[in-house]
């Protein structure tokens, strides 16, 4: 049995049934590379715990009237399809592709979305935290558990100097693989919930239903619809058609070069710590980025570039070579040219930006995640908030006031009135953080002091949002749509 079967036999036990016994014989074969025993049993007892913590209250609650489909099943659309049917909400899953898959690579969320996991679905949590790497994860770094990352001046008078400890209190930095995080998401999906090969290629809405049309020929009236599809979200198009143009996805004006090491090369590069610690390397008009990844077996490393010119290929992937490589990152100082004599693949990445859309609903429809506000990546914030989306509009739709499909209307537009703003704002902070990252942004440039404040404003704000505040505004504006003489809601 390979890694990962071993590891998706481990969270099946840990969402179903499974005793601290099967573990234990789980555990037994030498091939078999997930957590320790201990942390087994810890997450075990951690699923117990939240479950109880947040299990739903004993009052009954009046039968839904309406089935959610959700169009796209990535790890947006299966979070929420995991909230809703944990609060007895009917869902339907249409997923393009012909199984459930993830195109990128890894995965970060903040301490928010963190925090709101659990809320979702106690055992969300314990499958991300049974999965994740962190800094911590190297013996004798166990102190930088809390760490974000480290901010490290990559050229410059003070090349190679710890500029800052970003602290991200109390998760720290957590990375795992997409793909595996949704592995473990599917199985917590029944089955008959999800069909595949569902390519969407009209939406209609009618007096009584929002009709799908399918590229093979297939068509569901639907009750209400979510459409977690992505940055090229087909729902979004059909949801808001005026916006289409002024709305597509955009170059941001940066690319990148990404490559996964072996630690063991990391650490001859650039030293046991900067290799095993979460680390920023800041210079003029570039930045880049390592972290571990796999329990601290290999190391990312990304390296990001500003870029005047236009994006100049129809994919979002070009081939560079190693001398652009050289060109556009060799005056990042030893350490970052320590590590890039072991990247072997040069491909440029584009980065791409979402402009804003005027609402994340109309009617019966609604978007989430990407589909609704794709964010660039210089924050890692854009999957944590999906995950928020995710736990509101499960919140806002499990409502008992939310029995009837002219209900689910209210409660889309109090999602999009508590989320919009937030989301939106991400986005653009996430965009303005590059600038940070290459010493480029207006007023602060090089400045220490005023980069180490920039970071902790910002993301302080990001991670220390109220989840219990955030989800009971969305109530109030839902409570306040369904109190609204006439129901007009367009």
């Amino acid at each position: 049995m390979s890694y990962i079967d071993n590891r998706l036999v481990m969270l099946r036990l840990l969402h179903g049934h499974g005793r601290a016994a099967e573990a234990i014989d789980l555990t037994s074969g030498a091939g078999f590379r997930c957590r320790s025993l201990k942390r087994t049993i810890d997450l075990l007892s951690t699923s117990h715990r939240l479950g109880e913590n947040h299990a739903m209250g004993s009052e009954v609650s009046p039968k839904k009237q309406f089935t959610v489909a959700i169009v796209g099943g990535g790890i947006g659309g299966l979070a929420l399809a995991i909230g809703l049917l944990r609060r007895n909400v009917p869902v339907q899953i249409y997923e393009a592709a012909p199984a459930f898959r993830e195109t990128g690579l890894g995965l970060s969320i903040g301490p928010a979305a963190h925090r709101a996991l659990p809320r979702i679905d106690p055992k969300l949590r314990v499958t991300y935290d049974s999965l994740v790497t962190t800094n911590a994860d190297s013996p004798g770094f166990e102190r930088f558990r809390d760490t974000w990352f480290e901010v490290v001046w990559a050229s410059g008078d003070d090349e190679g100097e710890l500029m800052m400890d970003l602290k991200a209190l109390p998760s720290g930095q957590t990375t795992l693989r997409r793909a595996d995080f949704l592995a473990a998401l599917v199985a917590m999906i029944p089955d008959n919930t999800a069909h595949f090969d569902k390519r969407l290629v009209s939406l209609t809405e009618r007096a009584d239903s929002v009709q799908l049309s399918f590229e093979d020929g297939t068509t569901v009236a639907a009750d209400v619809v979510v459409g977690c599809d992505g940055i090229k979200s087909r729902v979004k198009e059909f949801m808001l058609p005026e916006e289409v143009e002024q709305t597509r996805p955009r170059y941001s004006g940066m690319y990148c070069y990404r490559a996964v090491l072996e630690m063991q090369d990391a650490v001859t590069a650039v030293g046991n710590h900067r290799a095993r610690v979460a680390t920023w390397y800041i210079g003029s008009g570039c930045y880049a980025i390592t972290y571990p990844i796999m329990n601290g077996k290999k190391l990312n490393f990304g390296m990001y570039k500003l870029d005047e010119e236009a994006w100049d290929s129809d994919g979002w992937v070009r081939p560079g070579t190693k001398e652009d490589l050289d060109s556009d990152m060799g005056h990042m100082g030893s350490y970052v040219n320590a590590l890039m004599k072991y990247v072997s693949d040069t491909s440029q990445w584009a980065i791409f930006e979402h402009p804003p859309v005027s609402s994340y609903c109309r009617s019966r429809v609604a978007i989430l995640g990407d589909a609704a506000h794709a964010s660039t990546p210089h924050q890692g914030a854009g999957a944590g908030q999906a995950i928020e989306d995710a736990l509101v509009l499960a919140e806002l739709l499990a409502d008992n006031a939310v029995v009837t499909p002219e209900d689910v209307v209210a409660a889309f537009r109090a999602y999009d009135s508590v989320r919009r703003p937030r989301s939106q704002k991400v986005v653009t902070s996430s965009k303005e953080n590059a600038d940070l990252l290459c010493l480029c942004h207006e007023g602060i440039r090089d400045d220490g002091n005023k980069l180490r404040q920039a970071w902790n404003e910002r993301f302080q704000w990001l991670w220390n949002l109220d989840i219990d505040e955030h989800i009971e505004s969305g109530r109030d504006h839902l409570h306040r749509h369904l109190r609204n003489e006439g129901g007009q809601w367009s």
